[in-house]
C-alpha cells in the first residue's frame, strides 16, 4: 500500500473516525456514567445517616417518613418513625446528598485534568518515539482504565478515579495521532480535522450505550469489559495503516518568503520503514525550532483561549447532573434529559465538519494576500471569534434558571464544543509543522488541564452560593478570550501593510 494513494487515504480516514468515535472522548460522557454510578449507590456512605436512613414515602395526599433503621415488627413491616424528613432532600427530586455529589465532582475534575496531562505526556512520547510506540502505550493505558472502571464498586469506589483518568488520557491520544491523516487531504484537511473532532464529540455516545445497557439489564462491568476487548482493534491501524513515525508536510517558515503552494496544497510524505514519498529535497525547507514556535504570541494566546473556554465547557459538563436535578421534577426526567444531552452532543458528527468547512472557507478569502503571515492567520480570526461568541451566548442563556431553556443551552453547547476543539486542533495543524503537533497540542492541554482544576473550586462556590453567581463570573471571564482573534487580526494587518509599501 502507498499511504498517499487516494484509494487508501479514505480507508485510513474512515478507520480513524471509528477509533475516535469509539474511544476518543469517553470522559465527555460523564453525565451518563455518573447517572449509573449514582443509581448503583456509589459513595452513598458519605451521606449523613439521616440522609439515607430516612425514606420519604408518598401515600395518597399525605407523606409518611419511614426510618429503615427502626426495628421491624413480627410481620417484617417497619414501624413508621416520627423523625422529620431527611435533610439534603431536593424538593423537586429524589433524595440528594451534597457530600456524594462533591466526591463525584472531584472524580470528574481530576479525570478531566488528567485527560489534559495525559495528552501532554503522550505528546512528548509521540514527539520522541513516533506514532506506533505512542499508540501501543495508549492502548495499554486505555484497557487498564476500562478494567478499573469495570471493577469499581461500593466496596472499592476509589477505582473510578484512576479509571476515568486513564481512559481520558489514552482516548485523546487516538485523536492526536490520527489528526495527521488530514495531511493526506490537501484541499480538505480542515474538513477532515472537523470530522475527527466531531467523532470525538460523538464518542459521548459510547457512555450513553453503557447507560442504556444498564437500564436494559447489562451491568456496567460487562459493558466496560466488552469495551476493553474491542479496544484491541486499534492495533490494526497502529501496525498496518499509520506510519511508524509521522506523516509529514513541507513547512514554509520564513514570513517574508513567497509560498509556492496552490489552493492550500501541501507536500505529504510517509516516514515508515524508510520509504518516503516526498518532494524534491531541494524544495523542502527546514522547520523552525520547536521553542520558537512554543514561545510565539500566537501559540500563547491560543493556549489561553482554549484554557478559559474549556473551563467553561468542563464546568457545565461536570455540573450538568446537579443542574438537571435542581431544575426538573423527577429522576425519570433527569434520566431523559441526560440521554437527550448526549444525543445532541452526538450531533457534533455534523457540526464539527461544518466548523472545519467554515475554517476552510476562510482560507479562500485570503489566498491572494501578499503576506504569508496573513494567509495563515487571517482565516482563523472569524472562527476563533465565533467560538467565543457561542460560549458567551451559552453562558448568558444558562443564567435563566428555567427548565424550558435547557434545550437552548444544549444547542449552544453543541456548536460551541464543535468550534472549540476543531479550532483548537485546526489552528495548530494548519500553522505548525506536523512533527510538532503532538507536543504543542499536549502542552496546550496540560495548561488547560491545570486551569480546568479550578472547576472544583467553582463547584464548591456553586454549592455555597448557587450556580447563578458562578455562571456570571464565567460569563465575564469569557469576554477576555477575544484577545486571541483580535491579536491575529492585528498581526495579519500589520504584516500585510509592511509588504504593501
Amino acid at each position: 500500500m502507498k499511504p498517499a494513494d487516494p484509494r487508501f487515504r479514505v480507508l485510513y480516514a474512515v478507520w480513524a473516525f471509528l477509533e475516535i468515535i469509539g474511544y476518543g472522548g469517553l470522559i465527555y460522557g460523564w453525565g451518563s456514567l455518573v447517572y449509573v454510578l449514582k443509581d448503583e449507590g456509589l459513595y452513598m456512605e458519605l451521606c449523613p445517616a439521616k440522609d439515607f436512613d430516612n425514606m420519604t414515602v408518598h401515600v395518597g395526599n399525605s407523606t409518611v417518613v419511614r426510618n429503615i433503621t427502626d426495628q421491624a415488627n413480627s410481620s417484617g413491616v417497619y414501624i413508621a418513625s416520627s423523625s422529620p424528613p431527611a435533610t439534603g432532600k431536593n424538593e423537586k427530586n429524589e433524595d440528594t446528598c451534597d457530600a456524594r455529589d462533591a466526591r463525584l465532582n472531584l472524580v470528574f475534575t481530576i479525570g478531566s485534568a488528567m485527560f489534559c496531562i495525559g495528552c501532554f505526556i503522550m505528546g512528548q512520547v509521540n514527539y520522541k518515539y513516533g506514532t506506533r510506540i505512542t499508540r501501543i502505550i495508549a492502548a495499554i493505558v486505555f484497557i487498564i482504565g476500562a478494567l478499573l472502571i469495570a471493577f469499581t464498586s461500593k466496596g472499592v469506589p476509589w477505582l473510578i478515579f484512576p479509571g476515568l483518568s486513564l481512559i481520558g488520557g489514552a482516548g485523546i491520544t487516538f485523536l492526536m495521532t490520527n489528526m495527521q491523516i488530514s495531511l493526506l487531504f490537501p484541499k480538505l484537511g480542515s474538513v477532515v480535522v472537523g470530522i475527527f473532532c466531531g467523532a470525538f464529540d460523538a464518542s459521548t455516545g459510547t457512555q450513553l450505550l453503557v447507560k442504556l445497557g444498564y437500564e436494559g439489564g447489562v451491568s456496567r462491568q460487562t459493558s466496560y469489559l466488552i469495551l476493553a476487548v474491542f479496544h484491541l482493534l486499534t492495533l490494526i491501524s497502529t501496525f498496518f495503516f499509520l506510519p511508524k513515525d509521522f506523516i509529514k508536510k513541507s513547512f514554509i517558515h520564513n514570513p517574508s518568503a513567497v509560498e509556492d503552494e496552490k489552493d492550500g496544497e501541501v507536500a505529504v510524505k510517509m516516514t515508515s520503514n524508510g520509504k518516503n514519498q516526498e518532494p524534491d529535497p531541494e524544495e523542502e525547507e527546514v522547520n523552525p525550532s520547536l521553542m520558537s514556535q512554543m514561545f510565539s504570541l500566537t501559540y500563547i494566546l491560543h493556549v489561553y483561549w482554549l484554557s478559559v473556554l474549556q473551563l467553561r465547557f468542563y464546568f457545565l459538563l461536570g455540573s450538568l447532573n446537579k443542574m438537571l436535578e435542581n431544575l426538573l421534577d423527577s429522576k425519570d426526567e433527569v434520566s431523559r434529559y441526560t440521554n437527550e444531552t448526549t444525543y445532541i452532543l452526538i450531533c457534533g458528527l455534523f457540526t464539527s465538519p461544518l466548523a472545519g468547512a467554515f475554517y476552510a472557507l476562510q482560507n479562500r478569502f485570503f489566498v491572494n494576500s501578499l503576506s504569508p503571515l496573513r494567509r495563515n492567520l487571517m482565516p482563523t480570526v472569524l472562527p476563533l471569534a465565533l467560538t467565543t461568541i457561542l460560549g458567551i451566548l451559552m453562558s448568558a442563556i444558562i443564567l435563566i434558571e428555567e427548565a424550558t431553556i435547557i434545550y437552548a443551552v444544549f444547542v449552544c453547547l453543541l456548536f460551541f464544543r464543535s468550534f472549540l476543539y476543531t479550532m483548537g486542533a485546526g489552528l495548530l495543524s494548519a500553522i505548525y509543522p506536523s512533527e510538532y503537533f503532538g507536543i504543542m497540542y499536549g502542552i496546550m492541554f496540560i495548561v488547560s488541564g491545570i486551569v480546568s482544576m479550578f472547576q472544583y473550586g467553582l463547584f464548591a462556590w456553586a454549592e455555597a452560593a448557587g450556580f447563578f453567581q458562578v455562571n456570571v463570573f464565567l460569563l465575564v471571564l469569557m469576554f477576555t478570550t477575544f484577545c486571541h482573534p483580535l491579536y491575529q487580526w492585528w498581526a495579519s494587518r500589520k504584516a500585510e501593510r509592511a509588504l504593501s509599501f
